[in-house]
């Protein structure tokens, strides 16, 4: 090979690297068959491109910022004025799913984030390990970071689950009567792909 020829592919490679990096990340392009994760293959939807979820404030005072999430991934829901039916199976189908990740359960976790004081005492006693955020009113910036809700509000983004990533971006998102496999084929190729570990258990 002509050597001007080497070296301009090889500049090429260092040039171009970063900005399809960018223009992944962006959704531009989509290379996600090779994780597993193309067209027809994912069941849920993809969030293109993923949200990173802000800080929010709890109705305790406190306030989260996204480095609450990371380091594991998170199925996560948005619970409504109550946490009735829908709510109450998302939470078991949570449970469950992970349970089935088998050695990779220590890498999910499962969180709810509701915006009342909704009594969800039993609900939890009989799913230990959940993370409830109970929200502060006027968290505008983190509910509008879920496809949606800009659109219908509230009702828009309830019951339903979501995947984050181990960086705190919204990746997926699942219809309201989602059957649990398809949940966990999707999160099984995302644990396959990633190497990120949580920080600690």
């Amino acid at each position: 090979m002509n050597p001007r020829l080497a070296l301009a592919l090889v500049a090429a490679v260092f040039v171009l690297s970063p900005l399809l990096a960018w223009l992944m990340h962006a959704g531009v392009i989509d290379l996600g068959h090779g994780l597993g994760l193309g067209a027809g293959k994912n069941r849920g939807e993809l969030a293109r491109p993923p949200r990173p979820l802000p800080g929010f404030r709890l109705a305790n005072g406190e306030t989260l910022d996204a480095d609450s999430l990371l380091g594991k991934w998170s199925l996560l829901q948005v619970a409504g004025v109550s946490c009735a039916d829908e709510c109450t199976r998302n939470i078991y189908k949570m449970r469950q799913v992970r349970l089935a990740t088998g050695k990779d359960a220590y890498r999910v976790q499962r969180v709810v984030l509701t915006t009342a004081a909704t009594d969800m005492a039993e609900t939890l006693r009989d799913n230990p390990g959940t993370r409830v955020y109970r929200l502060a009113a006027g968290n505008q910036a983190l509910l509008q970071s879920f496809p949606g809700y800009k659109q219908g509000g509230l009702p828009r983004i309830v019951d339903r689950i979501y995947i984050i990533d181990p960086l705190g971006n919204l990746m997926m998102r699942y219809a309201k009567d989602v059957d649990p496999a398809d949940v966990l084929a999707d999160l099984r190729q995302l644990l396959k792909a990633t190497w990120i570990r949580p920080r600690h258990e």
